[in-house]
């Protein structure tokens, strides 16, 4: 059983964690919303429950991100399907149905532009920019300097806007 410091020091962690795993996870799942808070909770107990195991010479960020891939991992392992982002996303109609449509649309020739960079510049937008990763927290994920993932990431959203205005103009 852990003692209250270890209770207060994980539950601080995960305030810390919280915004940009839930993030991480509900752009790779589709944006299930309950599929979503299903596998964030999955995610936190896994990790509470190695928390004691913790090794304190990795990132907290590197370690509990690496959990949630590993974890959404088995879940696509365990469903064995493949899902198209375009085929699962979400248009709600209401009061504001234009503006929605208008915010798909933007969505669309987002997300069919993030398909057109190689997968470390969509990694690296996705992870900066949807997920709220500082340069510094992706560091030692992806094993790369704060300064280099900072010019990367840099000519990405310089080439993913690029590829947005030619799409948007079409």
């Amino acid at each position: 059983m852990y003692n209250r410091s270890v209770k207060a020091e994980f539950e601080r962690f995960y305030r810390e964690n919280i915004d940009r795993i839930h993030r991480y996870v509900f752009f790779r799942i589709g944006r299930n919303r309950d599929v979503t808070e299903d596998l964030v909770s999955e995610i936190f107990l896994k990790a509470f429950n190695a928390f004691s195991a913790y090794d304190p010479t990795v990132s907290r960020s590197a370690w509990i991100y690496r959990i949630a891939h590993n974890h959404l991992a088995n879940y696509y392992r365990d469903r064995k399907e493949t899902a198209n982002l375009d085929d699962i996303a979400l248009v709600v109609v209401g009061e504001h149905g234009e503006e929605t449509m208008l915010r798909h649309e933007a969505g669309h020739i987002i997300q069919t532009s993030l398909r057109k960079l190689s997968s470390q510049e969509r990694r690296l937008v996705t992870m900066k920019y949807l997920e709220g990763y500082s340069y510094e927290d992706m560091a030692p994920i992806l094993e790369k300097s704060a300064t280099t993932l900072k010019v990367a990431t840099h000519r990405a959203m310089k080439k993913l806007k690029m590829i947005c205005s030619g799409l948007n103009t079409n």
